[in-house]
């Protein structure tokens, strides 16, 4: 069966993604790239993957010929599309290889995947029967048919706008969460140590990142036959971290290189360096924040003897306090959440940091950033000329029973240009 006598008796569904479910589409791909016309071209497999997976996670818009050959062409970071023709030479193998398939092994498919001339954002379609009648009446009406071609090109357009305006809070957070997780290596979330909390609260002694990689307070607490030398040495992380890189792994943009999470006391200084970073907690519970607070404007601190929490804004705006302190009182009502997002200065990537003045603090800042219409206008506020700045955020809410509701933005610094 022809691809025109298909459409002939067939019309797409112009609903977002071609009123196709992701699902839907990722099952089409597998049909496609384990054909006999794929098989033996796993160059091509992997970038009818790309732009598929890419377009899924709304990052469509991204998809251009320079992002294109380094991802899928393994073209280094200098690479120049006008030298090296690459992406467009597989763009049209794949656009051949994709109507040959549609012609044979594919003729019967239900979804039908397309990659349109002048980009290399896919596009999707849901074919549904016709009958000869309705036919007749309809697309046959005036005495001409509509090729394929003409039916599909507006089906294009009008998925396309529909999918863009629906999915403008999706792209963003795309674009955010790509620049983390789409780096060369598996990106590192260092979970926060409760047992190191624990231990400072009752010893009321703050411990620092130094002593903390060299472990003396443990050798310390070992010694002195104290009952809290069991905390010293075990090892206890919260639940919220957990969900929080779970959720994270499940992703999108995770999907290429995956994530990596070690608890905080076992990572090491040449870990920081391969890639992108995301602390989760305050100095208090992870020590390793102390590296990345040089370009943060909002910051957690936190008394061991008072147990005060105090929220320290080193660039005040507006009506904003230059000091927040919350006392241990106090936190049991109010809660508050930072998220610091800039340029790795120990290596390559972003590091990102997630921290409360509690655990139910910290879930409060995370559930922001894993909500992508909460978060898209400070994404908005961050772009500059499609790029992302660096930026920090402060979240309040009340403490309602340990949980952590929809609390409230109160501060966000843009990172100035340098």
């Amino acid at each position: 069966m022809s691809i025109t006598a298909e459409f002939r008796t067939h019309v797409v569904d112009t609903q977002p993604l071609g009123g196709c479910s992701p699902e839907e589409i990722l099952a089409s791909v597998e049909r496609i790239v384990t054909s006999d016309g794929f098989t033996g071209s796993a160059q091509l497999v992997r970038f009818l993957r790309y732009v598929v997976e890419s377009c899924l996670g709304g990052q469509a818009g991204l998809l251009k010929e320079s992002s294109i050959g380094v991802a899928v062409f393994n073209r280094g970071g200098g690479y120049d599309p006008k030298t090296d023709p690459i992406v467009r030479v597989e763009a049209r193998r794949l656009r051949a290889r994709l109507a040959a398939y549609y012609e044979t092994a594919g003729a019967t498919d239900n979804i039908r995947i397309s990659l349109p001339k002048g980009g290399y954002a896919p596009a999707f379609g849901r074919l549904q029967y016709v009958s000869p009648e309705a036919e007749a009446a309809g697309l046959n009406r005036g005495g001409y048919i509509w090729t394929a071609a003409v039916v599909f090109a507006i089906i294009v357009a009008a998925v396309g706008a529909a999918y863009y305006r629906v999915k403008a809070p999706e792209r963003l957070a795309a674009q955010f969460w790509q620049s983390l997780l789409g780096g060369e290596k598996p990106v590192l979330i260092v979970a926060a140590d409760s047992g190191l909390v624990m231990y400072q609260d009752l010893t009321h002694q703050g411990i620092g990142l130094s002593e903390y990689l060299t472990g003396e307070y443990r050798t310390q607490a070992a010694g002195s036959g104290s009952p809290v030398t069991a905390l010293a040495g075990r090892r206890y992380t919260s639940i919220a971290d957990l969900e929080f890189a779970s959720r994270l792994s499940g992703r999108p943009e995770a999907a290429r290189r995956g994530v990596r999470t070690r608890y905080a006391r076992d990572v090491r200084m040449d870990d920081l360096k391969g890639g992108s970073v995301i602390l989760l907690g305050a100095r208090h519970s992870n020590p390793w924040v102390e590296l990345f607070e040089k370009d943060a404007t909002l910051r957690l601190a936190h008394d061991e003897a008072s147990r005060v929490f105090r929220v320290v804004n080193r660039s005040p705006q507006g009506a904003e306090a230059a000091e927040i302190v919350v006392s241990p009182e106090e936190l049991k009502k109010e809660i508050y959440g930072i998220i610091t997002y800039h340029a790795n200065r120990e290596g390559s990537g972003k590091v990102l940091v997630v921290a409360g003045t509690s655990v139910t603090g910290t879930e409060a800042a995370a559930n922001l950033l894993l909500d992508p219409e909460r978060l898209q206008p400070w994404l908005e506020k961050a772009s500059l000329d499609g790029e992302l700045r660096g930026f920090d955020l402060l979240v309040r809410d009340r403490n309602l029973a340990g949980g952590a509701p929809q609390a409230e933005v109160v501060a966000f610094h843009v990172e100035r240009l340098r």
